[in-house]
């Protein structure tokens, strides 16, 4: 599909709210299934809230939890005090009550943060200011649903409410921190967790006897002292957790089919999943179903990217889930005890009404646009068509516009797109099949990406950007408007 993801390699400036995050004695160790996990565990599935007769009601927290990570202890940004937060388990047509808490520590600078980076702002800021974006899900941009201009200061709560579309496509999303200028710094800390959309899919037999694991790789950046308080420390290290875990084990049975969630939950880098020779039979990509399932020899997800994937079980050994070059070894396999034989799935899946092709006819407009940076003093500036993130004129689109968009980058880092409430369908470019529809595509270094897009059902202000989040938080990211037709 699509190269690695490189580091960040240039220093950025910044000043955090530090101070107020220091972590004093009397902070508990937190007390769940994280808080002790060395290397070689058997994989630990976050805790799961699921819905109920049509309703989840949940409240997170967003504190600094102590706990084990790798054998080191840390003092870490999460959702409840641990590395990953639960997972939301929901059915299509459902309605998603979470309330957001914000109990990171008070840092009376906070308070000069506003929803909007003024002028010359696209740096680092704001780090105990939070609120939450649902990454992929097709739902209003309005509070109370998915507002990322939403602030939530220290003390203060929010009730987000998502009302999830009956035909809604099922599959794996994911949550995580989207307040502009600590987005990067609170996801590498680890505030993120997994987003479950069941549909008429997850009835077929097959899928639904498989059991699930919900894997959130991460990348979780802490200095000596078990604290991550500076965007420096994001492009240092190179440790990928697996649901808070070291190469956790996977235990499976010869014969048995297993259907892995996977998330691709870091601030920056990519993962390029192989199990030795075996194939991966392919279900969905960022929660949308593919025409028919597809056996596959490694799954790709840069950061933000999702997939479900079949595993059948093969002769009893020990085999090794790998991330690429760069990254190592995330997890090992171990196949043993009694077979257990198992169909695997291999037909069509349903159809997605929002998921139909967009031929060239349906296109009703179609945009250029470029993905640059600039060194200019005091600090590297990522932009889109050559300005920083502004709300204050942002582009105008019409509802149920269908667009063609094509987006080139013109600098030597590749950079992750990513774009809000609608997906799209690649036409070219991100090294991947044209076709899939998607929400997050990789932008080769001086190359180009096409997709269509049909920008349906909702009106209201919500973004694109590059999902290595510090060039987000350093300014490449554009606001789009969509607005009811003028008679």
């Amino acid at each position: 599909m699509n190269d690695l993801m490189k580091p960040f390699g240039r220093r950025s400036v910044l000043q955090g709210l530090g101070a107020a995050t220091a972590v004093g004695a009397d902070v508990p160790l937190v007390s769940n299934v994280f808080a002790a996990s060395p290397p070689g565990q058997d994989l630990r599935q976050p805790p799961v809230e699921r819905s109920k007769d049509g309703l989840l009601d949940v409240s997170i927290k967003a504190r600094i939890g102590t706990y084990e990570l790798g054998g080191r202890t840390v003092h870490l940004r999460g959702y409840d005090g641990g590395p990953v937060g639960r997972t939301l388990d929901i059915e299509a047509g459902d309605t998603l009550r979470l309330q957001l808490v914000n109990e990171l520590p008070f840092d009376p600078l906070e308070y000069l943060c506003t929803a909007y980076p003024v002028p010359g702002e696209n740096a680092p800021r704001g780090f105990n200011v939070t609120n939450m974006h649902v990454h992929g899900v097709h739902v209003s941009p309005r509070a109370p649903a998915d507002d990322i201009f939403l602030l939530l200061r220290s003390g203060e709560t929010f009730n987000y409410v998502y009302d999830i579309l009956p035909d809604h496509p099922p599959g794996t999303y994911f949550y995580h921190a989207h307040f502009h200028g600590s987005v990067a710094l609170q996801v590498a800390s680890g505030m993120s967790g997994g987003l479950i959309i069941r549909g008429e899919m997850d009835r077929i037999p097959e899928i639904a006897a498989a059991e699930e694991k919900v894997m959130v790789i991460q990348t979780q950046r802490f200095n000596k002292d078990g604290i991550c308080d500076n965007y420096d420390i994001l492009k240092t290290g190179d440790q990928y957790y697996v649901n808070g875990q070291v190469i956790p084990v996977i235990r499976m049975r010869p014969g048995e089919v297993q259907r892995w969630r996977l998330v691709n939950a870091s601030h920056m880098f990519a993962v390029d999943l192989k199990l030795g020779k075996w194939p991966m039979t392919a279900l969905c990509y960022d929660g949308n179903p593919l025409p028919k399932a597809q056996e596959v020899d490694h799954v790709l997800l840069i950061p933000g990217n999702r997939a479900d994937v079949l595993i059948k079980g093969f002769a009893p050994d020990v085999y090794y889930l790998t991330g690429g070059e760069t990254v190592g070894t995330l997890a090992t396999v171990v196949v043993e005890g009694e077979p257990n034989e198992m169909p695997l799935f291999a037909g069509d899946l349903p159809e997605i009404p929002a998921l139909k092709p967009i031929w060239g006819k349906e296109v009703t407009y179609g945009r250029r646009l470029e993905f640059g940076m600039t060194y200019a003093p005091p600090r590297v500036h990522y932009l889109i068509n050559n300005q920083p993130f502004s709300c204050t004129e942002t582009w105008k689109i019409p509802l149920n516009a269908v667009e063609e968009w094509e987006v080139y980058n013109h600098t030597e880092d590749p950079h992750p797109f990513h774009i809000h409430i609608n997906p799209f369908q690649v036409v070219s470019g991100g090294d991947v099949e044209p076709g899939i529809w998607l929400d997050t595509l990789e932008l080769p270094p001086f190359e180009r990406i096409t997709f269509r897009t049909r920008f349906s059902t909702y009106t209201g202000k919500f973004v694109f950007h590059c999902h290595n989040l510090t060039h987000e938080d350093m300014g490449m990211m554009q606001a789009v408007e969509v607005v009811e037709r003028r008679a």
